[in-house]
């Protein structure tokens, strides 16, 4: 009887055996390239409804396990192509698989809410995605920021000028506050990074006023473009709602790459280039008619002296060509490592930039340090870790604009006839400038605008499965990070100079450190469950952020000569110290509803608090809603041309956080009798100051063409603010002049559309296309205070109306007109009619790739007081013409008629600008193979140009320039900026 249960029990273990066995089946294959052909290295394949997953290697082969003897659907995905499903049972040995190009991104997986995302298919906003082809695939940009120029949709961008290291500001959808900030918070990797233009101090050096005339870089420009992933752009309240009190100007989502699993591959790249002038205006000539027409009869014997003594020796001077137009080199190195198994992954990236200026001893350097880690530590938790060290130094130069103290190149330039030689001395001494306080010569080879700048920010994630069922799972996400910044700056202009040797205290340095210190924290619950045919995705959190802030700037004057520090001045002062705390919490709740991919929903709330409020502990709520009907997944639709068509509507609430100290009444310093003490402002605080706030009703539709080659992406928003803080002026009894008051209110409204897919599409031949459009109208529905006029340099030169029934945008000055409220001539409009970008890229056979970005903005104009200078001076190219033949050259008369007023200033901005070309080969692999053998996997070589060409009828360097380029209004005063490059690359990379 025992041998016939151990015989029992050994046939049960067989049995068990082969029924195991015949209850799995392995299935193989391959995944190829549609159009090319070409084998596809880490694709993931995936048993649907499982975890049981692979990727595909090198050659594009797979292998996978299927634990189930039936048909089985196996799900094949790659970023940029298509998901395809294919059926699979134990007879199916082999399955070749080819994925098509996912031209219209319906795949594209961008964010929702704060711990959840959707595919852009079932996306119910109009949100932008950037991929990392499309930031840096064509060119080699210098900042991140600059790399967005013509691909986000109701994007304007302006640049404080072309000095290295950047200087950018972006406006989503319009003006989001009237004194606040109207740039996006910008988050990398789930941190809540500084973007802030920070203080250099060379506007305190040169007189030109306050800090918003520094032409300094913002901190954007510290970030690696080669290291991002992709950017998703959250331009209004509709879809940024979930992000609350800072969410009022959008929101930029930047993702740094990650490592995958497989093969560990190195990538070596080397960008080598030059820049030279844009655009160069050219200036006047001058003959003895017009020396004796510019200068008083007194002096025109001493000018004509100097003319006759240039003619005979032939030494004329072209000073724009002189201090502009220099060859620059450009240098950008990168190395990347990535790689990874299932439980570790990794991507490691390092990199140089070392880029001269196109104005002499001017540069940047930055070098940078990526890594990012994740890390699976159980079967239910996942850690990922981004670490990134920057370190950059910018040489910016002098330009922009001063206050008669010279240390601008373009200012002092445009009073300098080309026949006087301010260029130095065989000796080593300078010339003194009879026509100017400064000889920017001197200023050029001597002067320092620098900017150190260390840099570290941390991000990690931190995924914990709690509960899987059949049909529901439950995580908690607890994700956050620290920005840490510090930024030595250093302005000098030593004690020889020519308008320093005219002051009481000759040597002027300033030298400033700011700090600043960002974390962030939050914590989520993510369940997914189903609800009959609907999925349901619930997240709830918290978020806790923490700003610091603090700058001190120290001034000395009367320096010892060749002394630079600070004992060594005769005036030492401490020109600025500040300090900020800001502490914010805020509670998320979030619904999301799909119906089979037919119908998505979702509702949201978010609550905020924040220190900078009236009241700190007051919660203010930002409810969001939106939903999208995709019809062509309904049984009933049947086009065979239209195979997508999803109309959608969003309607969102978000902030804008009030400006530091608007609550308190600050107190300034004062020495009576030599005794120490404190005085009140004329501003007094406002306690019950509100944060500014805005609605968005967005409505839009997206349409897919040709078994979605083709797509349409259609958008109409209407965004209105509210609570915008503006002084209010009160009676002079108080004692005080003005209070900060949520008063104004504005509106804005417009239109986004694009148009993408590949026209042509076959083994030999690619060309894909895409054409944005956008406008955008803005009107001041309520200012709540008396008319007023304000930024810019006043009404003689050009100034901006505050009143209602206009755009803040609006343009005013001189002549008086009483029928204008602000009592001023209307004499144009900063704000755009529209913007158009158009890019194409065509692959040719299987390794040329050509492509090419235009951008056009049609309207919009500036103040341009470049122009202003030279005319003053007598350096405007064609100054001596008369085109109206009536005696009275141009630079004394332009029009608009009556002349000489604030109209002949303000000028048509309109552009056609060629962003980026590139021409780039990628080596067969059959060729690579013969050269390098199994040691190098690809090779790809090419050239590019960044801003290629400049088509425009403006009178300045660049119509996207100016003096104020972070400032909501006001943001296109145009003065003597650094010129804008054009940036000429060759290319090689190399992966190992």
């Amino acid at each position: 009887m025992r041998k016939i249960n151990k015989f029992l029990l050994t046939l049960f273990f067989l049995w068990g055996n082969v029924g195991w066995a015949m209850a799995q089946y392995t299935v193989s294959g391959s995944v190829l390239d549609d159009r090319t052909g070409e084998p596809m290295i880490g694709v993931n394949i995936l048993v649907k409804g499982s975890v049981t997953g692979t990727i595909s290697d090198i050659d594009g082969n797979f292998s996978i396990l299927i634990d189930s003897g039936n048909e089985t659907t196996l799900v094949f995905s790659s970023i940029g192509y298509l998901s395809q499903e294919i059926q699979v049972t134990p007879n199916s040995n082999n399955v070749n698989v080819r994925l098509k190009q996912d031209a219209t991104n319906l795949e594209e997986v961008v964010v929702t809410g704060l711990a959840s995302s959707v595919k852009r298919s079932n996306l119910a906003n109009a949100v932008s995605t950037v991929s990392s082809k499309d930031l840096t695939g064509t060119t080699t940009i210098q900042t991140t920021d600059g790399a967005l120029y013509g691909k986000v949709a109701g994007a304007t961008i302006r640049s404080n000028g072309g000095a290295p290291g950047g200087g950018l500001s972006i406006q989503l959808r319009g003006i989001s506050s009237l004194t606040g900030s109207s740039q996006p918070l910008i988050i990398v990797d789930g941190v809540y990074i500084s973007n802030a233009s920070q203080r250099t101090g060379r506007a305190t050096i040169s007189g030109a006023g306050g800090s918003n005339q520094d032409d300094g870089s913002n901190r954007l420009a510290d970030l690696n473009p080669a290291d991002i992933e992709s950017i998703e752009v959250l331009k209004g309240p509709s879809a940024a709602a979930i992000y609350g009190t800072r969410a009022n100007a959008g929101v930029i989502i930047i993702t740094t790459k990650r490592g995958a699993e497989g093969r560990t591959t190195v990538s070596l790249s080397q960008d080598i280039g030059f820049a030279e002038p844009l655009r160069l205006l050219g200036v006047d000539d001058w003959n003895e008619d017009k020396i004796n027409y510019f200068f008083p009869e007194a002096r025109r014997p001493l000018e004509l002296e100097r003319y006759n003594s240039a003619r005979t020796s032939g030494n004329f001077i072209d000073y724009e060509d002189y201090f502009y137009n220099n060859k620059a080199t450009l240098l950008n190195t990168r190395i990347n490592i990535s790689g990874g198994n299932e439980n570790t992954k990794f991507f490691v990236s390092g990199n140089i930039v070392n880029e001269d200026g196109t104005i002499r001893n001017t540069g940047f350097k930055r070098y940078s340090v990526r890594a990012n880690i994740d890390q699976k530590i159980t079967k239910g938790i996942k850690l990922g870790v981004s670490s990134n060290y920057i370190r950059s130094n910018t040489d910016r130069g002098f330009t922009g604009n001063q206050n008669n103290s010279g240390a601008s190149i373009g200012y002092s330039i445009a009073y300098v006839p080309n026949y006087f030689d301010l260029r130095r001395n065989e000796d080593g001494s300078y010339p003194t400038n009879p026509y100017f306080s400064e000889n920017p010569v001197a200023v050029t080879d001597h002067g320092i605008n620098n900017s150190l700048v260390n840099r570290f920010i941390q991000a990690f994630t931190l995924d914990i499965d709690i509960l899987k069922t059949s049909n529901s799972f439950l995580k908690a996400q607890v994700s956050g990070g620290l920005d840490y910044l510090q930024n030595s700056t250093l302005v000098y202009l030593p004690e020889f100079l020519q308008y320093q040797r005219a002051q009481a205290n000759p040597g002027d340095i300033l030298k400033g450190k700011q700090e600043s210190f960002n974390t962030n924290l939050q914590a989520a619950l993510v369940y997914n469950w189903n609800l009959g045919k609907v999925n349901m995705n619930s997240q709830a959190g918290l978020v806790r952020l923490d700003f610091q802030d603090n700058a001190l700037f120290n001034r000395g004057r009367g320096l010892v000569p060749g002394q630079m520090n600070l004992r060594q001045a005769a005036i030492q002062e401490i020109n600025q110290e500040f300090l900020q705390k800001v502490q914010e919490a805020g509670v998320f709740l979030q619904q999301e509803a799909n119906f089979e991919d037919k119908i998505i929903g979702t509702l949201g709330v978010r609550w905020d608090k924040s220190t900078l409020n009236g009241d700190a502990n007051q919660y203010y709520a930002f409810p969001r809603a939106s939903m999208a009907i995709n019809l062509g997944n309904f049984d009933f639709w049947s086009s065979s041309v239209i195979n997508q068509l999803k109309p959608r509507i969003a309607y969102g609430e978000t902030a804008g956080p009030v400006n530091f100290g608007a609550t308190f009444t600050p107190l300034g310093g004062t020495n009576i009798g030599g005794l120490l003490g404190s005085v009140v402002s004329t501003q007094i605080g406002n306690t019950l100051i509100r944060p500014e706030t805005a609605t968005e009703l967005e409505f839009g539709i997206d349409a897919g063409f040709f078994d979605n080659r083709i797509s349409i992406e259609a958008t109409y928003y209407i965004k209105n603010t509210q609570n915008n803080i503006q002084n209010l002026n009160l009676s002079p009894s108080t004692g005080v002049t003005t209070t900060p008051s949520n008063e104004a209110e504005l509106q804005n409204k417009g239109i986004e559309l694009g148009l993408s897919g590949n026209v042509i599409e076959n083994s030999n031949f690619k060309w894909f296309s895409r054409v944005l459009f956008w406008k955008n109208k803005i009107e001041m529905t309520k200012l709540g205070i008396p008319t007023y006029i304000s930024g810019g340099f006043g009404s003689g030169l050009g100034t901006f109306l505050y009143a209602e029934g206009y755009s803040p945008t609006t343009i005013v000055g001189t002549p008086a007109d009483p029928n204008i409220p602000g009592g001023f001539t209307i004499w144009g409009n900063s704000q755009p009619d529209f913007n158009l970008s158009f890019y194409n890229s065509f692959n040719i056979f299987k390794g040329l790739e050509f492509s090419f970005l235009v951008d056009w903005r049609k309207g919009g104009d500036n103040i341009n007081l470049t122009s202003f200078l030279t005319d003053g001076g007598g350096t405007t190219n064609g100054w001596f013409d008369d085109d109206n033949g009536d005696g009275i050259p141009n630079g004394r008369q332009r029009e608009p008629e009556p002349y000489n007023n604030a109209g002949r200033w303000v000028q048509d901005a309109s552009f056609v600008k060629i962003r980026e070309i590139g021409l780039f080969y990628t080596v067969p692999k059959a060729t690579i193979n013969n050269w390098f053998g199994n040691s190098v996997q690809n090779l790809r070589v090419g050239g590019s140009v960044n801003n290629a060409f400049l088509f425009t009828d403006y009178q300045g360097y660049d119509p996207e320039t100016s003096t104020f380029g972070s400032q909501a209004v006001a943001n296109n005063v145009d003065i003597a900026p650094y010129p804008t490059p054009r940036r000429v690359f060759f290319h090689v990379t190399i992966d190992f």
